[in-house]
């Protein structure tokens, strides 16, 4: 026992120590940006003194830019190594903007641009889907290191051709768009190359780290990117591939993504209409929830109403969990609606139930997890036909 209360402390001190160094990373980096966006407004040096005050308050957009642009490529770095080691494309997210490939019609997919409303994503996010099991864990830590080699080239390649505009006063949004990229690309590089877990969620370094050691660890993380590739990309529950899910619950792993794992059975049992082997990792789910981010738990309790109001007719205890759900910005909205929707149908209240299940559908375009809207979407229509 005092072994295992050890070898805790020592993890929780390296994860502190790792998180510290991010942390002094960003606030060094921003300070250094504020010092020398200051310098320009004020006009420090014959450099910038000799430009007029416009020229320097467009300097804010520029900044916007340059973020969106350092942001753009880390992310498509991502992409790239996916698809040079076999991957499928699937999605790329940064700020508002999303490029994902649809299924217009069987075996036919289109890349479509939408408009990114889910406040999780808009720091980027890239998906792509292994296309087989061969050589999955050295392609996988190839598609996440892309992301952090990408802000590197990009970083060092910014440096230089800042150092060349650095003599030309004539170019000033030039020199000072290179300079910032330079130095926010870096910035990036650095935090997500450090191996960090913070709050349930893994920097790019700590998932290389996890899978070039292998073993136990090394599983969870190839089967909880493969299933969210997946699950994000369109795939329905049930036809998703749960054999490594399996696997790993019956051998009892130990990992802060064990209960995303029982999600992912509940939604596939449940698509197979098998609610109530389904609840059997609802309810491990729930054991385990701390694990989960506090912003996310919501997601988790609004499952458990909606159970417990359609499948388990319990008012009580169905009400008691939609209290318990934390409702923030970042919880999609469907699943607020359809356990509301669920409640309202117990209650005998046919009107806000059938109000509340088509802003369910109506919200389902909004849903990451673009497989389990497919099933979301089935059930809701039926739903709604079965009250109507």
């Amino acid at each position: 026992m005092s072994n295992t209360t050890s070898l805790k402390a020592k993890k929780s001190k390296k994860n502190n120590f790792a998180r510290f160094i991010t942390v002094t990373l960003m606030l060094v980096g921003g300070a250094l940006i504020g010092y020398l966006i200051g310098g320009y407004l004020k006009g420090n040096g014959a450099t910038t003194s000799s430009y007029p005050t416009y020229y320097k308050v467009l300097l804010f957009p520029m900044i916007l830019g340059v973020i969106f642009f350092v942001l753009a490529i880390h992310e498509l770095g991502h992409v790239f190594a996916g698809i040079s080691v076999g991957f499928e494309f699937r999605m790329i997210t940064v700020g508002p903007f999303m490029l994902r490939k649809e299924s217009t019609q069987p075996n036919n997919k289109q890349l479509r641009f939408r408009w990114n409303t889910r406040l999780n994503a808009m720091g980027g996010l890239a998906l792509c889907l292994p296309k087989s099991d061969h050589k999955l864990r050295p392609n996988f830590i190839k598609f996440i290191a892309g992301g952090p080699l990408a802000s590197l080239l990009l970083a060092v390649l910014a440096a230089t051709i800042y150092w060349l505009f650095y003599r030309h006063n004539q170019a000033f949004f030039a020199r000072n768009f290179w300079q910032f990229t330079a130095l926010m690309s870096g910035i990036i590089f650095l935090t997500t190359i450090i191996p960090m877990r913070s709050g349930g969620f893994f920097s790019d370094g700590a998932r290389m780290l996890n899978l070039l050691r292998g073993g136990p660890k090394a599983e969870v993380d190839l089967a909880i990117l493969t299933s969210t590739a997946a699950a994000t990309s369109g795939v329905r529950p049930r036809e998703m591939n749960i054999a490594p899910l399996q696997k790993i619950l019956v051998n009892d792993y130990q990992h802060p993504f064990i209960p995303y794992l029982h999600l992912y059975m509940y939604a596939y049992l449940m698509d197979w209409d098998k609610p109530t082997e389904a609840l059997i990792h609802l309810k491990k789910t729930v054991e385990e929830i701390d694990s989960i981010p506090a912003g996310y738990q919501a997601t988790v309790w609004l499952e458990v109403a909606f159970y417990k109001a359609y499948y388990q007719q319990s008012l009580s205890e169905a009400e008691e969990a939609f209290k318990q759900a934390k409702i923030s910005a970042i919880i999609p909205k469907h699943l607020i609606y359809k356990s509301e929707a669920a409640i309202a149908w117990l209650k005998e209240d046919k009107e806000k139930a059938l109000t509340k299940a088509q802003d369910a559908l109506n919200a389902l375009d909004q849903s990451m997890d673009a497989g389990g809207a497919i099933a979301e979407k089935e059930w809701l229509e039926e739903f709604i036909k079965q009250i109507g």
